[in-house]
């Protein structure tokens, strides 16, 4: 028999494994070469659909109104999807006629838990069809389902292990719904308003992170659990001067008149007079063509200029007073109403009827009964060209408010620069034509006379903070010292509480307050032949006249129902606006408890209460009625004298026929029914009287009728 070497044999075997490794190595080796440089480039493309470093979106911030109320926030909500390879086969199989159960209960009821069965198994076991890792199980579902949710079988295994994938996405809410939609604006589309121009704060700053692909078809990205790359910071919160409760009055109000008057658009803004703090704006234009329904869709008190008419006065009479041209007790000839102005004859006229009795009247009167002609002269033969102009804006007239909101509208005064110049324009600047302002422009005006002539720059928010620190503080801004001197501000004061008391507004004033205000009506297509006449209704000024707290403007431009001019369609408006606020505004009313107390008497007192013990004291304590003692009783009347309450026992089932008047209904079936009688109530509230019926023998029977009120 040979012999065996089994040295060389081992050797063999070695050289032979160590070729396969060497060839294995040098296949991977050659592998890794072809991948990573010669097919780099469509490798890393390839790579690329399924795997990248993607954008991850923050939190945008919120926005608050003064109070911190919510105004916006973004709510997040999810959609989910379903891989059902991921979990294993025993997990899922065991676990699907629960999962089933609970999709249909709680996720989709329009499907049965059959339904929801065949269809989870019909994902994993489908042999027809090329297997899909992407089913969708529910939208929008809000975080606190989704908590739910997880908990599911199979759910439950997480991602990874169960195959929920949840995408999210924020929507933004505004939890006030309409309340003012404008001015907080929007962030699809065209952004606007608050969102708009402090967008940048509110959105924060990108993170990023490294997602993978898994639905290619939908373009659906998820994160790896590979930490993220760079974190988001979310957005920071923006808290504006707005009052919801002002902003809400003025809203009502507002929507009221335009149903009634049926405008093309209206407007309505509320300042803080000492901070120039805006406490509502409130926006409406007409969403049909029959003006029977109104949205906030443009901002008309910021962006759109119109010609004032007769609020513009104010201004005329600030610089005609400032001027030392006129004192209010000065007369001024109006010609009975009509007045014709240059060579052209260009006739001005009053629309006070009361202007055709009148010819020589004081300069206090022409104001306060608005008259065109008053004003026009004035301007006209007291002011060289282009000195009433300028006069006019060094009152700020054609400079822009500033505030915080884009798109605002751009002022104009005529001057002798501009080409619509001429001979006239003295006369008709005075009763505010050839002048565009804005609804904000004039009311900052107006609040500078309320705020003793301390100019304030209008602003709608107030501070910008994250996590509570305060990032940017917006502190009120002077304008202007004084716009005017102390004692023309003194008599513009005393003209506006006239228009209130004895001129055009006479018939909004209140006898529980007093304001100050003025008209105004324009015509706003005058120039314009073969159109029909259009015209804008406004009223500007503040309350408490004595001591200002706010100014409001209301314009109505176009009012085709229940007249058009101001005193009719924007005074009561502003006048409701007034009302309500003032009903509000605790420090501007006498304390009811001020001076000594009033003695009282048993008629002011609770008196013949009967009922539960337990509750008569619980009342009487909460309305502040003090007890020096209490029966050992479960039922009591409450007997009451001069300046003193009694509770006394009382026991009505002792009686053969308890009298339970004074009970409330609970207590007297209570002790009625549990000593044997039948109770049948009529009414509401405390037993007032009972009758009893009577039997087949005309006795009185077991049966009773409680009459409540």
């Amino acid at each position: 028999m040979p012999s065996i070497n089994y040295k060389d044999d081992v050797l063999v075997r070695i050289y032979l494994i160590f070729a396969i490794m060497v060839g294995i190595a040098g296949a991977l080796a050659y592998k890794t070469v072809d991948i990573a440089v010669v097919k780099r480039a469509v490798n890393m493309e390839k790579g690329a659909e399924y795997f990248q470093e993607r954008e991850v979106k923050p939190e945008r911030g919120n926005i608050y109104s003064r109070g911190n109320n919510l105004l916006a926030t973004s709510v997040p909500y999810f959609t989910l999807h379903f891989d059902p390879f991921v979990a294993p086969p025993r997990a899922y199989y065991d676990n699907i006629d629960s999962l089933s159960y609970l999709l249909s209960y709680h996720v989709d009821n329009r499907h049965t838990a059959g339904n929801w069965r065949d269809s989870l198994t019909a994902m994993r076991d489908s042999f027809s069809k090329p297997a899909r890792h992407y089913y969708k199980i529910a939208e929008s579902v809000s975080y606190r389902e989704l908590q739910d949710i997880k908990r599911f079988p199979i759910f439950n295994l997480g991602r990874f292990g169960g195959g929920l994938i949840v995408t999210k996405r924020n929507e933004r809410k505004r939890p006030f719904g309409w309340l003012a939609r404008r001015t907080i604006g929007k962030i699809s589309g065209n952004m606007v308003g608050i969102e708009n121009t402090f967008d940048k704060e509110l959105a924060g700053k990108k993170g990023k992170a490294n997602m993978f692909r898994i639905s290619k078809t939908d373009d659906v990205w998820l994160p790896t659990d590979n930490l993220a790359i760079v974190e988001p910071t979310a957005g920071a919160d923006v808290h504006t001067t707005l009052d919801v409760n002002i902003q809400d009055i003025t809203e009502n109000a507002l929507y009221r008149a335009m149903r009634k008057h049926q405008p093309e658009w209206g407007a309505a803004v509320v300042m803080d007079v000492k901070t120039g703090a805006i406490r509502a704006i409130a926006n409406l234009g007409a969403a049909t063509k029959d003006r029977t329904k109104y949205f906030e869709q443009y901002n008309y008190a910021i962006q759109r200029s119109t010609e004032p008419g007769s609020t513009f006065k104010l201004a005329t009479m600030m610089a005609l007073l400032e001027d030392k041209k006129v004192t209010l007790d000065g007369e001024i000839d109006i010609e009975r109403g009509v007045k014709e102005f240059s060579k052209d004859k260009v006739k001005v006229t009053d629309s006070n009827p009361l202007s055709r009795k009148w010819n020589v009247i004081s300069v206090r009167q022409a104001f306060e009964q608005s008259s065109n002609v008053a004003m026009a002269k004035l301007a006209d033969s007291l002011y060289a060209d282009g000195e009433f102009s300028a006069r006019l804006q060094s009152f700020h007239l054609s400079e822009k408010t500033g505030i915080e909101l884009s798109g605002e509208g751009t002022p104009m005064v005529n001057d002798t620069s501009r080409a619509e110049w001429s001979g006239i324009s003295n006369a008709w600047l005075s009763f505010g034509y050839e002048s565009r302002l804005t609804p904000l422009q004039m009311l900052t005006f107006f609040n500078a006379v309320a705020n003793d002539g301390k100019m304030m720059k209008p602003y709608v928010v107030e501070e910008i903070r994250r996590e509570g620190k305060v990032l940017t503080d917006f502190r009120p801004t002077v304008v202007d010292q004084q716009i005017a001197s102390q004692s023309t501000i003194e008599d513009l004061q005393t003209l506006l509480e006239g228009v209130v008391e004895r001129g055009t507004a006479k018939k909004l004033k209140s006898d529980k307050y007093r304001f100050a205000g003025k008209t105004g009506t324009s015509q706003q297509n005058y120039g314009k032949r073969r159109r029909k006449k259009e015209y804008q209704a406004s009223f500007a000024g503040y309350f408490p006249a004595d001591k200002p707290v706010y100014s409001v403007i209301v314009v109505i431009y176009g009012p085709t129902k229940g007249g058009y001019y101001g005193g009719d369609v924007a005074g009561p408006v502003f006048r409701e606006i007034s009302d309500n606020i003032y009903n509000s505004m605790i420090n501007v009313h006498d304390a009811l408890n001020q001076g000594p107390r009033p003695v009282l008497y048993a008629g002011q007192l609770p008196n013949r209460d009967a009922g539960n013990l337990e509750e008569i004291t619980r009342i009487l304590d909460y309305v502040n009625v003090k007890l020096d003692s209490l029966p050992d009783a479960e039922l009591a009347v409450v007997d009451a004298a001069d300046e003193r309450v009694q509770v006394k026992p009382w026991d009505p089932a002792a009686q053969e026929w308890p009298n339970v008047r004074g009970m409330r209904l609970r207590d007297a079936v209570y002790v009625l029914e549990n000593n044997g009688f039948a109770v049948h109530p009529k009414g509401v509230g405390r037993v007032t009287d009972q009758k009893w019926h009577t039997d087949g023998r005309g006795k009185r029977g077991r049966d009773v009728t409680l009459i409540l009120n």
